[in-house]
């Protein structure tokens, strides 16, 4: 009887084992210590992919390989606007983007749309007082659209992932902020922010070590300028150049929590003799942007700060980039 049974039950078996071959091991090794098959079934998992999140404005070009949709809230600030003459006071920035990341093979390709709220406290213009109603503006506006492109290697190092790549980021002059001040000495000044079209590029890389992830981006920061009129007066804006650098480090502590660091710095690489603007030259910004990412199910929440080291140099960058001395920022996406 029972070889009667063995014959009906093998063909039985060779049918059904191909379907849960992940879930049974084999017969050879049954044993009465081996683990069920429902124990079995439990497979390792690759970790997730994590980036660091970037902060306006410079931000850190990420080599994140999953395409994705998000919203942030950019909250930024500076306590002294003097970098440009023709301004004392302080101001603050809520922003609002809205964007994505769309990945094709080794293509990277990501945009960005802001809209800000920026609240100015003014002390003097043009070395005139600003009526008392007019001491504290605010402008609602379309920010500066973003954009970049990024093609990444995937190198053949064993012992780390190791992605290389070559990006440009680009940042569009396409804020409308505007502002309208009456003065205590008659007369009324108008003026805007100064337009600078942003050109980042820059070689990219990126290892993972277990759960430690190195990202590093050195490129060229050309800041490309347009003259204002304040007034009736036209101002010459010049054009900045940087030396800019991201060192990031990103430890993943879970499937779905991940820490990092960054490590900023912007040096300028020319000489600008435009008249009133000399206080720009020798312009060295260094930042420290700490964050932390949460996955929950297809979305991610990204929280970052950045915090200017101490020095003017860092007040300067932050105004002339309109994207203050310290800031911090909460960003959701959908990663598909």
């Amino acid at each position: 009887m029972r070889c009667f049974w063995s014959r009906i039950l093998v063909p039985i078996l060779g049918a059904t084992v191909p379907a849960f071959a992940a879930e049974s091991p084999p017969a050879a090794d049954a044993s009465p210590d081996a683990p069920s098959g429902a124990e079995a079934s439990v497979t390792p998992t690759s970790p997730r992919e994590f980036a660091p999140p970037p902060i306006d404005y410079p931000p850190v070009q990420s080599l994140g390989t999953r395409t994705s949709l998000y919203v942030d809230h950019t909250f930024e600030t500076s306590n002294d606007l003097s970098t440009f003459w023709w301004v004392k006071g302080r101001g603050r920035n809520y922003r609002v983007a809205v964007g994505g990341l769309y990945q094709l093979g080794g293509l990277r390709l990501n945009a960005e749309v802001p809209a800000q709220y920026t609240q100015l406290f003014i002390d003097s213009l043009m070395g005139q007082q600003p009526t008392a109603a007019d001491q504290n503006k605010a402008s609602l506006s379309l920010g500066d659209i973003a954009t970049g492109a990024a093609y990444v290697w995937d190198l053949p190092i064993e012992s780390a992932k190791t992605f290389l790549g070559l990006g440009v980021r680009v940042r569009w002059p396409t804020h409308t902020t505007k502002y309208r001040f009456g003065l205590l000495g008659g007369g009324v000044l108008e003026f805007g922010f100064p337009y600078y079209l942003h050109l980042a590029p820059a070689v990219l890389l990126s290892t993972h070590l277990g759960p430690l992830s190195i990202t590093l981006n050195e490129g060229a920061l050309a800041m490309l300028s347009r003259d204002v009129w304040l007034g009736d007066v036209l101002q010459q804006i010049p054009n900045l150049y940087f030396w800019e650098s991201h060192a990031t480090a990103d430890l993943t502590a879970t499937d779905w929590l991940d820490f990092s660091i960054e490590f900023l710095s912007c040096v300028q690489l020319n000489h600008v003799y435009v008249s009133n603007m000399t206080n720009l030259n020798g312009t060295h910004a260094f930042f420290i942007n700490p964050g932390i990412t949460f996955d929950i199910g297809s979305y991610r929440l990204a929280i970052a700060g950045r915090v200017g080291l101490p020095g003017h140099s860092a007040r300067d960058f932050g105004v002339i980039t309109f994207s203050g001395s310290f800031a911090i920022v909460a960003r959701l996406s959908y990663v598909f």
